[in-house]
């Protein structure tokens, strides 16, 4: 199956779904605010309550240790620890949570799922606060394409134990933490959605519901301890280090998913420092990669987006938080390989750990600090304009405060100069997929 084409059925659900904009409608022009300081300055901030949970949601964190502040089971599934986003054109955004609690084996009660917010980006003295608005896809596999046994159908009954309140739900196809650790995102013309995952990893195709479309698509070479098709097998990828970001070229039809560590062979070869870019084209990767030199060997990747056909943005980060952080940065990428070394091109663009805030946007001083163990979410809003949000791996503190959970924050930062954003992928740019949305559940 194609990027941009997709089966019959699924076009006639997608020409049902509730239009978010007019098809006319166009990109809006720079913000721009507060003033071109000349440096990257903060034009809006908004915090997700960290306890915000999806009404009338089955409880979970069953597995979960939980905190003195947010003792574990949870009352529902928290809305939380956003690893990819899509901006809409009427200033929501998509995002898509992570695996749950940190890990395959603590994440068996948590619904992998989309959820739409809406940022406050005009409240004064930091009193933004961002809004749930409603699930918009929870992942599930009714065609039984995935070829292992999954945990909502098999997994749970197999358990050596369960812990104390917990029963295994009926089968249901819907997928959990256990099955997959989704860590990327993108939205394809059609409507449906891309996602680059961490257990495998593998690149997951659903549609616009959250129902799987073909066979999870395996990373040619590469397995991470975690892949359910490793049968004693040596694994060559660090645990947790598999797709964390993944583009979409502007047209649609061509995806760069991104490795979050350096491969075994990599590192063997003493290239330590080395994050592996790979291309998907109708569903299947292409032959070699790119790669991208990182700062320190130490640092993971957070995020990576397209800003056109052949420049991208990165989010380079350290593993410190709060006290602790330092290196939090975003790169503008060059993906042509100029001198055909096999590395990407980068130059700094943005030092999270350093953005004016002249006009007091967050309580959190000038210059502001985005001191997050993770940070996950880069969009790009308009020429000048990006949009950064943290995970918060919930209910973890650490970034703002050593005993509270840390919030989802989102961030606008303006840019003294311009990105060659191409308009296809900003929010009400002609792409298609700023037109559809699933319908209210």
């Amino acid at each position: 199956m194609t990027l941009g084409h997709r089966t019959a059925a699924l076009a006639a659900t997608l020409l049902a779904t509730a239009a978010l904009v007019p098809a006319t409608a166009t990109a809006a022009p720079d913000r721009g605010r507060p003033g071109d300081a000349g440096v990257p300055t903060l034009s809006a901030w908004s915090v997700l309550p960290a306890t915000t949970f999806v009404p009338g949601s089955e409880p979970s964190g069953h597995w979960s240790s939980g905190s003195t502040a947010v003792p574990a089971p949870y009352p529902g599934q928290p809305v939380q620890g956003f690893s990819g986003t899509h901006a809409l054109a009427d200033g929501s955004f998509l995002v898509l949570s992570d695996n749950g609690f940190g890990t395959k084996a603590n994440s068996a009660d948590f619904l992998l799922s989309v959820h739409r917010i809406v940022p406050e980006t005009d409240a004064p003295d930091g009193d933004g606060t961002t809004t749930y608005d409603r699930t918009v896809a929870v992942l599930s596999d009714p065609d039984r394409l995935i070829p292992w046994t999954t945990w909502r159908d098999g997994g749970c009954e197999a358990a050596a134990s369960l812990p104390a309140g917990y029963t295994c739900p009926a089968p249901d196809r819907r997928l959990t933490g256990w099955d997959f650790d989704p860590e990327s995102f993108q939205v394809a013309p059609d409507g449906s959605f891309w996602i680059g995952e961490e257990l495998g990893p593998y690149v997951l195709h659903f549609d616009s519901r959250g129902r799987l479309l073909e066979a999870p698509v395996p990373t040619p070479g590469v397995r991470s301890p975690s892949n359910p098709t490793l049968a004693g097998a040596t694994p060559n990828l660090p645990s947790s280090k598999g797709f964390e970001g993944m583009s979409i070229s502007p047209d649609g039809t061509v995806l760069r998913p991104m490795l979050e560590g350096a491969t075994d062979e990599d590192r063997a070869a003493g290239m330590a420092d080395a994050l592996r870019i790979y291309t998907v084209r109708d569903g299947a990767f292409d032959d070699g990669f790119l790669r991208y030199r990182m700062e320190d060997p130490a640092h993971a990747l957070g995020d990576f987006i397209q800003v056109n056909r052949h420049e991208a943005l990165v989010i380079e980060r350290d593993n410190g938080q709060g006290a602790t952080a330092v290196f939090k940065r975003i790169y503008l990428v060059d993906l042509r390989d100029r001198d055909r070394d096999g590395w990407v091109g980068k130059r700094l663009l943005v030092d999270l750990m350093d953005v004016a805030n002249p006009d007091g946007l967050s309580p959190h001083g000038d210059p502001f600090t985005f001191p997050f163990f993770t940070i996950e979410d880069v969009e790009v809003l308009d020429a000048r304009t990006i949009a950064v949000m943290n995970d918060n791996n919930f209910p973890a503190a650490g970034g703002r405060s050593t005993t509270e959970p840390d919030q989802n924050e989102y961030v606008e930062i303006t840019l003294p100069d311009r990105l060659r954003v191409d308009r296809r992928l900003l929010p009400g740019g002609d792409h298609p997929s700023q037109r559809v949305d699933a319908p209210r559940r």
